[in-house]
């Protein structure tokens, strides 16, 4: 499963992907460096350290709320 955020605030496309059966991983930097697992896991909170967030269903509804919800989360702590 694959999600991409075209940010405004940072400037460029943050792209989300779970290349497994569990663990999301996101790419902050802008330029598709860090695909699938050498991008960042993303945890609780807006952070990338912690508690690790997991999605193993098959909705892509459900994974882009996720999704949705930690950018949201990331871009408050980052920017406020």
């Amino acid at each position: 499963m694959t999600l991409t955020i075209n940010s405004k605030k940072l400037g460029h496309p943050v792209d989300f992907s779970r290349p497994g059966r569990g663990y999301i991983y996101v790419d902050l930097s802008g330029d598709g460096s860090k695909p699938g697992t050498l991008g960042n896991q993303i945890c609780d909170g807006g952070k990338l350290m912690g508690n690790t967030i997991s999605y193993s269903g098959e909705s892509d509804a459900a994974f882009t709320r996720i999704c949705r919800n930690w950018f949201r989360a990331y871009l408050r702590r980052e920017f406020e």
